[in-house]
């Protein structure tokens, strides 16, 4: 019995939309219960803000509170921080304390002592912490003040983590603020002395909810894994600070999985090299927590503005929280997603698309799309596609290789259906969306866990899907003879002056990604006015790739198929509309973002592109290919 072919794969398509429903049901779940955006701000800010404005901390704190500022970072001080006077303690080499030197006469001068009074509140909070981190040490009281000797010279500890800013965390206790303390390492401390004294200060300090590492490697390090598991069996998390280079923090995530929150923050360095301006930096805070799911954002004063640097965090803040409200989402302290395995209903989904996708392109490539099917390729993408979902659940080496390429044979396939309905253009541009959605959805609903949505485990089918539906569907144009020439006679002739023209669009456009990617510094403000006008339009602004140069080149293809124009350059467009599809595809592959704003922006990105590729072709049609006709007629004549 014989069936129509694209009927059959309709009836797939439909049950793998249902299963993929299945499938991200969970990530569904997880995204409506994490709403919420913490701006979180160093305590040691604070007090220099309060300092700087002649205010005292708690009214400027009940101010920023009023800005939704939900938690205050507090840092172990290092050495340096100590000798400077932070937090009420004394330090320095103990030769220079003359005081402290007839207590231990015999002690050689550089080992580093630390002094406080004994009438502080968080007096036994320090030297608990020092005793568990310092092994060791002597301690000796005289004159209403506690001296503590420690095995360590102060050059050693100059940028090493030695005690808690006190003042810093009771700061945080009178503003009822939960508290990120940001452990810093220290020589000779190990994961178990790491963890001996942070045991003691969360113990007493409950409002101390997650932990973010500062140095340039983690405390404790190598010996991480039993840091990793403390925070995960104490109740904490660990605040995933993106971009980080620290060494040390892949492997803490992997232990403090899923104990994770992700954090954004700019810092400083960062605005010198990129200048970035203030404007822009809201812009990444905002992005980060819609297009990523950031939920922990950390507000910085930056010293590059001396004057006005309270009235500028305040600004910041209230931007920020605006925006944010203003779609929807509610200031809160986060909590860490939770953990689910890989979806059984998901693998089924993906499974079967993979499936469909492989039979499809090699029907494709062979020139049989148009044939009739019959039930044995019924049963085969069916037992494909549950063989495919039994390996892909049991060998993670599948599960990689199948993501890597599904989504660039669901991007290949996706724009050969859409280029090859240029008789139906609209119906093509529509099920062509379609189609990437429902293959997207299975993409997803597969790949879908904590393990990805936290970066913990890549997803390596990014560029691939990117490098690689370019070459499938110029391989497949030469093939089957819509190039009217082979490669190699194409490439050994002189380029026509249509050819030359589009090469020159898609490397002006290719070149302006390439300058532009993930990078602000080439933003102008009108450019930035406009982002800000279609975000607040559109919910999502459309991806470049798909804007500038996949789905205009796709309606330029249509353009030149229906007239049977410029047949010699019909491969630049359809090469180039393979782009748009590919960046499309890959907004699935954002496994962080949250699914309404990847369905909102693929929808944008589809439409608005469509309409740029209407206003090109009505340019070219209207005034180039006129003004190089007049030019051509004369100087030909």
């Amino acid at each position: 019995m014989k069936l129509n072919r694209n009927g059959v794969h309709l009836f797939f398509l439909v049950g793998i939309l249902s299963l993929s429903a299945l499938g991200l049901a969970p990530r569904w779940k997880a995204e409506l219960s994490h709403r919420t955006f913490a701006m979180v701000i160093e305590s040691t800010e604070i007090q220099s803000l309060s300092r700087q404005e002649g205010l005292p901390v708690e009214p400027l704190l009940k101010e920023m509170k009023g800005q939704k500022l939900e938690g205050v970072a507090v840092n172990e001080l290092t050495g340096l921080e100590l000798i400077e006077g932070q937090s009420g303690f004394l330090f320095g080499p103990i030769a220079k304390m003359p005081e402290a030197r007839t207590l231990f006469p015999l002690a050689p001068g550089d080992l580093a002592l630390i002094a406080f009074p004994r009438e502080r509140p968080w007096s036994g909070e320090a030297l608990a912490y020092l005793e568990a981190k310092f092994p060791g040490l002597r301690v000796l009281s005289a004159s209403r003040m506690e001296y503590v000797l420690l095995p360590r010279s102060t050059y050693e500890l100059e940028k090493a983590g030695v005690v808690p800013d006190f003042e810093g965390l009771e700061l945080a206790r009178r503003g009822s603020l939960p508290v990120l303390y940001r452990p810093a390492p220290c020589p000779g401390a190990g994961g178990d002395r790491v963890v001996a004294s942070l045991e003691t200060l969360v113990n007493r300090r409950p409002e101390i909810r997650g932990i973010l590492p500062q140095g340039l490697f983690v405390p404790g390090a190598p010996d991480i894994d039993r840091f990793g598991k403390w925070i995960r069996e104490k109740g904490l998390f660990l605040a995933q600070a993106e971009f980080n280079r620290q060494y040390g923090a892949e492997i803490l995530n992997r232990f403090s999985y899923p104990a994770l929150v992700p954090l954004h923050s700019v810092t400083t360095d960062e605005i010198l090299v990129k200048r970035i301006s203030r404007d822009a930096i809201v812009e990444r805070m905002i992005r980060a927590f819609v297009e990523r799911s950031v939920p922990l954002l950390l507000i910085r004063s930056y010293e590059i503005e001396t004057g006005g640097r309270y009235a500028a965090v305040l600004s910041d803040m209230g931007r920020i929280r605006t925006d944010l409200e203003r779609r929807g989402y509610q200031s809160g302290w986060p909590e860490p997603i939770g953990d689910w395995p890989r979806s059984l209903a998901g693998a089924a989904a993906f499974g079967l698309t993979l499936a469909l996708l492989c039979l499809r392109l090699a029907l494709r490539f062979r020139g049989k799309m148009e044939e009739p099917a019959g039930w044995p390729e019924v049963l085969l993408i069916l037992a494909g596609g549950f063989a495919l979902a039994f390996l892909m659940l049991h060998l993670p080496l599948v599960a990689k290789l199948s993501g890597a390429f599904g989504s660039a044979f669901l991007a290949t396939e996706v724009c050969l259906w859409a280029l090859g309905e240029y008789r139906k253009p609209a119906f093509g541009l529509f099920f062509a969306l379609l189609l990437a959605i429902t293959g997207g959805l299975a993409l997803a609903a597969f790949f879908s866990t904590p393990l990805t949505m936290l970066r913990i485990q890549p997803f390596s089918g990014v560029k691939l899907t990117l490098l690689l539906p370019p070459l499938l569907v110029l391989a497949h144009d030469f093939r089957s003879g819509i190039s009217p020439e082979s490669a190699r006679k194409l490439l050994a002739r002189p380029m026509i002056w249509l050819e030359f023209f589009m090469v020159c669009l898609i490397l002006l456009a290719a070149g302006v990604l390439a300058l532009r990617s993930d990078n602000t510094a080439f933003v102008g403000g009108w450019e930035r006015t406009l982002r800000d006008l279609l975000e607040r339009a559109l919910v999502a602004r459309p991806r470049t790739k798909e804007l500038f140069i996949g789905y205009p080149a796709l309606i330029l293809w249509y353009a030149m198929a229906r007239a049977n124009w410029g047949r010699h350059a019909w491969i630049l467009p359809r090469v180039a509309a393979s782009i748009g599809f590919a960046s499309a595809v890959n907004s699935f592959c954002h496994f962080h973002t949250r699914l309404p704003f990847i369905l909102f922006r693929v929808f944008n990105g589809w439409w608005a592109g469509i309409a740029m590729g209407l206003v090109l072709v009505g340019l070219l049609r209207f005034a180039v290919i006129p003004l190089v006709a007049k030019w051509r007629s004369v100087h030909c004549t």
